[in-house]
């Protein structure tokens, strides 16, 4: 959309590499454009952190911390969401911490300097609560799988609970995915359900729709309950 003048910012953080051109998330990024939606990728990066910066990606540098526990690092070497959302909540506890203080320092820094009026996280993953931290208003993808995932380790379970209840929306993926995040993260009646759809050009209209809601809510936050209590 040539000329088209841009309507928002959106911070878009995936779990999975986001090395361009072929990762979801630069997918993501043409997907919205139509949208009027201008967007800035953040998430695992497989290049150097000295190296120059890839255009539209603010990379969570992740190698060097994952050298040090073989499972995980072989979860970042595959790069794709699934490998990282089911090995990081088998990792030690002080590992998880280095990962997700690296990430939220990224978040953090793709915030001040892109300045995004809404952050859409796909995936309901460890960085979900990070975006939530920043205080700009946060939309969360759930994928098939990740709510299975997240069970697997009390303090990720507990970190995306938390998400979930405090993001202006939690959209899922599909409708099982849907039926599970209403009866076992979120009261049905939460107001920040939002509609199911995928993370595709079919999508594009419905996770552009979930953003400019996010941005309307700013300051609401979400509802329901923690599936912890």
């Amino acid at each position: 959309m040539k000329g088209a003048t841009i309507e928002m910012r959106l911070l878009l953080v995936d779990h999975g590499c986001c090395d361009p051109p072929h990762s979801r998330v630069f997918r993501c990024r043409d997907w919205l454009l139509p949208e009027r939606i201008e967007v800035l990728a953040c998430g695992p990066a497989s290049v150097s952190a000295l190296a120059a910066p890839t255009p539209g990606l603010h990379g969570i540098h992740l190698r060097d911390i994952a050298a040090a526990n073989r499972t995980f690092a072989r979860a970042v070497r595959d790069g794709t969401p699934q490998a990282f959302l089911d090995t990081s909540p088998t990792i030690p506890a002080r590992l998880l911490g280095l990962v997700r203080e690296t990430a939220r320092q990224a978040i953090a820094e793709a915030v001040d300097g892109f300045d995004p009026a809404v952050i859409l996280v796909l995936h309901a993953g460890i960085f979900a609560d990070l975006a939530v931290e920043t205080g700009v208003p946060v939309v969360i993808h759930v994928g098939p799988a990740d709510l299975a995932a997240a069970r697997q380790n009390e303090r990720v379970h507990g970190l995306v609970a938390a998400a979930l209840v405090s993001a202006e929306v939690a959209m899922a993926a599909d409708a099982p995915t849907e039926r599970l995040l209403t009866a076992e993260w979120l009261d049905a009646a939460a107001p920040n359900v939002g509609a199911v759809a995928g993370v595709d050009a079919s999508g594009g209209p419905a996770l552009a729709a979930a953003v400019r809601l996010a941005a309307r809510r700013r300051g609401g936050g979400g509802g329901g309950r923690s599936p912890l209590t």
